[in-house]
């Protein structure tokens, strides 16, 4: 036992460090490193969650792809919480405005055939029509109101 004690006094005499220090150091290390990278990945956790909310409640269609888009340029505060999101949403509705507002595209022509025409067909107003205009007609609709229209 005294061998070893003179072995590290003489190793420390040196300058050399023991085998077993320079491995407890490594191993510090790695756990912090371990540390900051599951510190980050709870930050990314939170501010995909913050982001994907606030996405949501403004309409967007896909928040987890913009989510995507923009994860490089989030910043946090100093307690690790997401510090711009607000600024970010906008920035991606103003870059991406199609990627937000109501689930049906909007139509190129205006709205053509939206109207449905049994509004104003009756069989009376069949009745006053020509063959031409009759001909004219959805030929689906002539058969629903004949159908119903007593």
């Amino acid at each position: 036992m005294n061998e070893q004690l003179l072995l590290f006094d003489a190793g420390s005499e040196t300058g050399a460090e023991s085998p077993q220090v320079s491995e407890s150091n490594a191993e510090a290390e790695q756990l912090r490193a371990e540390n900051d990278e599951l510190r980050n990945a709870i930050r990314m956790r939170d501010a995909r969650e913050a982001l994907t909310n606030e996405l949501n409640a403004a309409g967007a269609r896909s928040p987890d792809l913009l989510f995507a888009t923009v994860q490089d340029e989030l910043q946090f505060d100093n307690e690790g919480r997401p510090a711009n999101i607000a600024a970010i949403a906008a920035n991606l509705k103003q870059k991406f405005p199609e990627q937000f507002g109501s689930g049906q595209p909007d139509s190129i022509d205006a709205g053509a055939g939206r109207t449905n025409q049994n509004n104003f067909l009756t069989r009376d107003s069949l009745a006053k029509m020509t063959p031409q205009e009759i001909a004219r007609l959805d030929w689906n609709d002539v058969r629903q109101i004949l159908a119903t229209n007593n």
